[in-house]
Order: structure tokens, then C-alpha cells, then sequence
């Protein structure tokens, strides 16, 4: 059974936040990326509390100690909330947690549609995502293709895609579908992949 029609065309809203870090602390965080390369592992997705490999909904790798990028980053995402779900129209939560990774995307690298709200069996408390902040970074001039992030309408018929543009935050309400779609990176470099951090808010 298709959605309402009234859905179609309607999204939950965005923000895209051009410059976020500034050139430097961009420059700084993928040196970190770069210089941890082996660190980073098959990105799992969530099941009933703990992590499956599934090749066919996503591959990626992902690093989950940020060392001392993490707090910083937290401590910037945060100072944007109270603003942000006046932007997203969302009801003011105080978080009662936090989520940060960052994550490289390859050659033949997607993530296919989903949201990031845990529920039903997948939540665990403190682990509810509300808001979802994507930060973009990667060498320049950009020496991939694709990696846009496709937003779905309500109906999950429409979509808009976002290009991941270098030290610009992408933000949205955790529970809209979306999805990466496939990276291109003939040479398959790492260091030429595209790289964000994921910051969750949670409440």
C-alpha cells in the first residue's frame, strides 16, 4: 500500500552549515583520519543491542575513538542545539547522551535508505537519536564522485540530495530516511575517500 498522497514533497527539515570548523581544525581533523587509517573497521549496523556486517545495506569503515578531536566537537555540536530545534521545529530536549564516530566512505562505499532512530528492539536507554549531525571533510580538489546524502519525502517517493561539501555540517531530525549513495574512487586510496563524523544527539 503506497503512502497518503498529501505525504509526497514533504520533508522533514535540514540545515547545511557551510565552514563549520574553519580551514585549519578541517585540515587537522583529516590529518588525524589519515594518520589512523588502520584503526578504522567495517562499519556494522545495529541489531538487538550489537553489530552485524551487512554488505548489502551498507560498507563503509568507521573509527569510534576520536582522541582528543571528541570533546571539542561534542562541546560545538551542543552549543548549536537550542537553536537547531528552533530551525527543525523540534521540541527542546535536553540530551541525555551523545554519539560521535567518524566514518570513511571508499570506492564502492554506500549506505542504502534508512533512519537512525533506534527503536522497538534496537533502543537501549540513552540511545535514542534525535538529532543528527553530519560533518563533512576530505582532500581537496575532492577526488571522488557520488557520496551525495539522499533525503526521502514522508511518502519515501521524492528525494533531495545534499552534496558532502568540505567543512560544511549537515543536520536533521534523526527519525528522516535517508541514504549515502555509492562512492566513486577509481585508485581506491584511502586518503582520497569520503570522510565525515557523525554527531547524535540523544533523548
Amino acid at each position: 500500500m503506497s503512502e497518503p498522497s498529501f505525504l509526497a514533497g514533504r520533508f522533514l527539515p535540514h540545515r547545511v552549515l557551510p565552514g563549520w570548523l574553519g580551514e585549519a581544525e578541517a585540515a587537522r581533523l583529516l590529518a588525524y583520519a589519515l594518520a589512523t587509517e588502520s584503526r578504522f573497521a567495517p562499519t556494522k549496523l545495529a541489531d538487538h543491542g550489537t553489530g552485524r556486517l551487512d554488505s548489502v545495506v551498507r560498507q563503509s569503515a568507521v573509527l569510534k575513538d576520536l582522541g582528543a578531536f571528541a570533546d571539542p566537537l561534542l562541546k560545538k555540536a551542543l552549543a548549536l542545539q537550542a537553536a537547531l530545534e528552533t530551525a527543525l521545529d523540534m521540541a527542546h530536549t535536553p540530551p541525555n547522551s551523545t554519539q560521535i564516530e567518524m566514518v570513511a566512505h571508499g570506492d564502492g562505499a554506500f549506505y542504502r535508505p534508512h533512519t537512525d532512530t533506534f527503536t522497538g528492539d534496537e533502543y537501549t536507554p540513552g540511545g535514542r537519536r534525535r538529532m543528527t549531525m553530519i560533518y563533512y571533510l576530505h582532500r581537496q580538489p575532492r577526488r571522488f564522485t557520488g557520496g551525495r546524502l539522499r533525503m526521502f519525502d514522508l511518502a519515501g517517493a521524492e528525494t533531495i540530495e545534499i552534496e558532502p561539501v568540505h567543512d560544511s555540517l549537515l543536520v536533521f531530525p534523526s527519525a528522516a530516511r535517508h541514504e549515502v549513495e555509492t562512492v566513486s574512487c577509481p585508485d581506491g586510496t584511502f586518503a582520497d575517500g569520503r570522510f565525515s563524523v557523525n554527531i547524535w544527539l540523544c533523548g
